[in-house]
């Protein structure tokens, strides 16, 4: 194994990307128990991970914010005095960053023309020239592919579990907002999430997770949470959502305030999450819970955890997966078809195999 006396780690921008990142984080400190490990990411990223024992100390990155915040920033990095920087992102951003740490060893992937930045510039693999999209990068699980970025440094991985911390604080609070809203635990415990970040090709529709969300109260007498970020776009989801559904949520956070923290405590508690291809997914697995996906225009490959308390649900059509953020065919019978084509029933029927699968008693332990 390489000497490494003090690293610095680049974390992916996107929330399930730092979840698919965990087995890396802990794999590294686990290898390096008196290494100091400094995280840097976005403030989001960091409050995902806040209760790890993977990291030393963390830094946010605020080199977004004009030539200040990007030069702020370069001086903080340079403060760690890492002598490894080991970039999860693909961007070009981020290898600049590291150059201009100071750490003399720099390891990732050769992308976005960065390989020069890099003294360890490991090549991401390809499609076959006679393959369908040749050239193209080769889908792998994004946990595989964050995995391999440690064999510069000697270490083998053989558990690529996703897990997240639960601080005190957090587990407190998920517990005192279901005692205020009159929780049963009795009853199963259901979350939906029916937004996404990346962009309207994921979302299946609003109307269709109402449907859904009165099944499961009809059939199970089930407590649903409307689970969505803290901006406009997804609490108008969920608005239209509630305004289509004929039962009550137990919660919903159009109108109360959300945080990674709470939304953690509240999964530990749940028996299932219905989601779309997003970052809600990836923590909901790590928590240990039943999870049913929708995915659409994306590539279930690069998402894939081997999580066998998940059921998939999509549709094969030539169009699919396409990656893009907005269906780009027209309005018509073909039109965003990878989501309109999934039922109710068929995300129900998914639903029905997980629900119950999971003793009560565990959640409280």
């Amino acid at each position: 194994m390489s000497s490494v006396e003090n690293i610095l780690v680049f974390l992916p921008n996107w929330v399930g990307d730092v979840v698919m990142a965990t087995p890396v984080l802990r794999t590294l400190r686990e290898n390096n128990p008196s290494t100091k490990i400094t995280l840097f990411g976005k403030p989001v990223a960091l409050s995902l991970l806040e209760g790890s024992s993977w990291c030393d100390s963390q830094i946010a990155d605020s080199s977004r914010s004009g030539m200040r915040g990007f030069f702020h920033t370069v001086k903080k990095l340079r403060g760690v005095g890492a002598d490894t920087a080991l970039l999860l992102p693909n961007s070009f951003r981020s290898a600049v960053l590291a150059r201009f740490s100071g750490a003399k060893r720099r390891i990732g992937y050769a992308r976005d023309g960065r390989g020069f930045l890099l003294t360890d510039a490991l090549k991401p693999q390809r499609r076959p020239k006679d393959s369908p999209a040749p050239g193209k990068y080769l889908p792998i699980p994004t946990s595989q592919y964050y995995a391999k970025l440690l064999q510069p440094l000697g270490i083998s991985y053989d558990n690529l579990t996703m897990e997240l911390p639960l601080t005190e604080q957090d587990h407190a609070a998920a517990a005192d907002l279901l005692t205020e809203v009159g929780y049963d635990p009795t009853c199963p415990l259901v979350m939906l999430n029916p937004g996404a970040a990346f962009g309207t090709s994921k979302l299946w529709a609003a109307e269709r997770y109402a449907k859904l969300a009165d099944k499961l109260v009809e059939q199970y007498n089930a407590q649903i949470i409307l689970n969505g970020a803290p901006n406009e776009n997804e609490r108008s989801i969920l608005t239209k959502l509630m305004g289509e559904m004929q039962h009550k949520p137990l919660i919903d956070f159009a109108n109360r305030d959300n945080t990674l923290g709470l939304l953690k405590g509240l999964m530990l508690r749940c028996q299932m999450l219905v989601t779309n291809d997003t970052g809600a997914r990836h923590i909901a697995a790590a928590m240990g819970i039943g999870v049913v996906t929708i995915f659409g225009s994306t590539d279930p490959v690069w998402a894939q955890i081997d999580y066998p308390r998940e059921r998939i649900v999509r549709i094969d059509i030539p169009c699919s997966p396409c990656q893009q953020k907005i269906c780009p065919l027209p309005q018509g019978d073909e039109h965003h078809k990878c989501m309109t084509g999934i039922s109710v029933d068929t995300v129900l029927q998914a639903a029905d195999e997980i629900i119950d699968s999971r003793d009560k008693a565990e959640v409280l332990r």
